[in-house]
């Protein structure tokens, strides 16, 4: 193996060494969060099996690092969460009568 792979290989897992880390921190903080009653049980039990899958695949070497604008993603959840405008049934004349 050449010292440019070596390095990159290097470089590699102080990434994955950091991206696991930050699992580990957002996990420690979600527990403190259920245990202060600012999260629920369910979220808990959602955000760690999210986050053990997360550490899973960065394990596996099956994961992908995508740079989010989080302005630009709120925006997009927010658009894509929106129900679409109601249209109130067209009434024929025919049909039942009320009595």
């Amino acid at each position: 193996m050449s010292d440019e792979e070596d390095r990159l290989l290097s470089e590699a897992a102080a990434d994955e060494e950091q991206i696991v880390g930050t699992l580990a921190d957002e996990l420690r903080k979600a527990l403190f969060d259920y245990y202060q009653g600012d999260m629920e049980f369910d979220e808990l039990t959602f955000e760690v099996f999210d986050t053990l899958q997360a550490i899973h695949a960065v394990r596996a070497g099956s994961y992908r690092i995508e740079y989010v604008d989080e302005a630009e993603a709120s925006a997009d959840l927010e658009d894509r969460t929106q129900e679409p405008p109601r249209q109130k049934p067209k009434r024929s004349g025919r049909g039942r009568r009320r009595s």
